[in-house]
């Protein structure tokens, strides 16, 4: 048993650094491949320490021995920009890079202790587990474990729409995938940071076992359903894009839509147009755009039609006999082929088809 998981530790080392080579090789011209690669090595990396720390294997230099601190710092930042260029249509920006900064910030750290205070580098993460107290890096890599996991946390707070209350039932697989990642790498950080606290040999070798056995998964997924995923992912996509509206206060704005078209009847206004409609809710045209896309299932042109064509309906079947272009008017239409053709589509006949249909009693 102990021969297996040794030679696991070592297969994951190994095979993330291959499946990096792979990304650089296969990926490359693609938006997400940089950041996809570094979380790759990165997680290869910590499968390499975690494989030492089992073989008792340690660097003559004491600084070695600490640089699994920083890569805990790089997998949340990485992994987090590898998501968000998959799902948007627009690359990172380099002056935007500023998740990765805590990352240098921690190779700085560990340089100025291997400088100022070797000291502090020269117990090994071996002798540590061993039941020595918690060194200053070890301390570090339990803080860079709290980033680890609140970034996780926050992106699915941020992406809440997606993975809860997705309109999108073209992107239901990605969107369990998306939930996999981000509560995966909860998991992980979660186990690392218990372990090391605890001085758990056996919650590392877990956790690094479990990392590969997944990337393995996930790798032999993609390739058997390449079609499939290549499907989903614009459907992913496109419920990311409704994620810019996730500061709004969804509920109250469903409601304020409500007020101005059930009860101020604002669809009758000639002149509505999305910007004066949008205006009217404190929100941004492409907000309103967005949300009645995601959330209502139409555009918004659709929308008021909807409400102009019902109350057009209502009023016929008051008065069958009543001229039609006037009702049009009266709801805020502003000519007579865009009411018919509103009409048609909506009913899938004329307006002067209902209104037969209405006179003579049929139900429509």
């Amino acid at each position: 048993m102990f021969e297996f998981i040794g030679s696991w530790l070592q297969f994951g080392a190994w095979y993330h650094f291959v499946l990096g080579i792979g990304i650089l090789v296969k990926e490359k011209g693609s938006k997400g491949f940089p950041f996809a690669m570094i979380a790759a090595f990165s997680g290869g990396t910590l499968v390499l320490y975690a494989y030492r720390l089992y073989a008792g294997l340690e660097f003559e230099t004491s600084l070695w021995n600490h640089l699994y601190v920083p890569v805990i710092y790089l997998i949340p930042g990485s992994m987090q920009y590898t998501i968000e260029q998959f799902l948007s249509l627009e690359p990172v920006p380099l002056r935007k890079l500023y998740r990765l900064y805590p990352t240098f910030g921690v190779v700085l750290f560990l340089l100025l202790l291997q400088w100022l205070a070797p000291d502090t580098l020269s117990r090994s993460m071996n002798q540590s587990f061993a039941g020595a107290p918690i060194s200053l890096p070890e301390l570090t890599s339990i803080l860079g474990c709290l980033y680890w996991m609140g970034t996780f946390v926050w992106m699915i707070y941020q992406y809440r729409n997606i993975l809860y209350n997705n309109p999108n039932k073209e992107a239901k697989l990605g969107v369990q995938i998306l939930g996999m990642i981000l509560k995966g790498n909860i998991i992980f950080a979660g186990f690392i940071l218990i372990s090391t606290i605890l001085r758990w040999h056996s919650g590392i070798y877990f956790t690094a076992g479990l990392a590969t056995l997944m990337a393995v998964v996930a790798f032999i997924g993609t390739e058997i359903n390449h079609e499939l995923f290549k499907d989903i992912l614009p459907g992913l996509r496109q419920s990311y894009r409704t994620s810019r509206i996730l500061n709004l206060d969804l509920e109250k704005l469903q409601k304020e839509l409500d007020y101005l078209l059930k009860v101020k009847c604002v669809y009758r206004e000639e002149d509505l147009s999305l910007a004066s409609f949008s205006e009217r809710l404190g929100i941004k045209d492409y907000q309103l755009s967005e949300y009645t896309n995601a959330f209502l299932g139409m555009n918004f042109n659709r929308l008021i039609n909807e409400y102009r064509i019902s109350e057009v309906c209502r009023l016929i079947e008051k008065e069958p006999k009543a001229n039609l272009l006037s009702l049009a008017y009266q709801v805020g239409f502003n000519s007579k082929a865009n009411f018919n053709l509103a009409f048609k589509s909506l009913k899938k006949m004329s307006p002067s088809e209902y209104a037969k249909s209405v006179g003579k009693g049929e139900t429509v």
